[in-house]
């Protein structure tokens, strides 16, 4: 059986970037993932209920499927639009493999 990649980037947005306008960001996006990008499974997005931090995941059918959308998505403008909503410090990110 084949497990999923997992794809977890910590981050905080832009101070002048509202949540409502960052949430319609991310659904935009979500489209053009479901639609167009090869091997993408889901995504999640949560907020810290203390810090002003978020947490995306992104489940991805294997790495290669997740290194092939780390290279088409920047021409993809819903792609540049979230990603400039995005505090250029602290950003982390990890590929997660599942195990059970």
């Amino acid at each position: 059986m084949n497990k999923n990649v997992i794809e977890m980037v910590i981050f905080q947005t832009n101070q002048e970037v509202t949540k409502e306008h960052f949430l319609r960001m991310y659904h935009k996006l979500n489209e053009v993932l479901e639609k167009d990008i090869a091997g993408f499974v889901k995504r999640s997005l949560t907020k810290d209920l203390k810090q002003d931090k978020w947490v995306e995941m992104i489940w991805w059918a294997s790495m290669e499927a997740a290194q092939g959308a780390l290279e088409k998505l920047p021409q993809v403008t819903e792609f540049q639009e979230y990603c400039s909503a995005l505090a250029d410090e602290g950003t982390m990110m990890f590929h997660l493999e599942e195990m059970a």
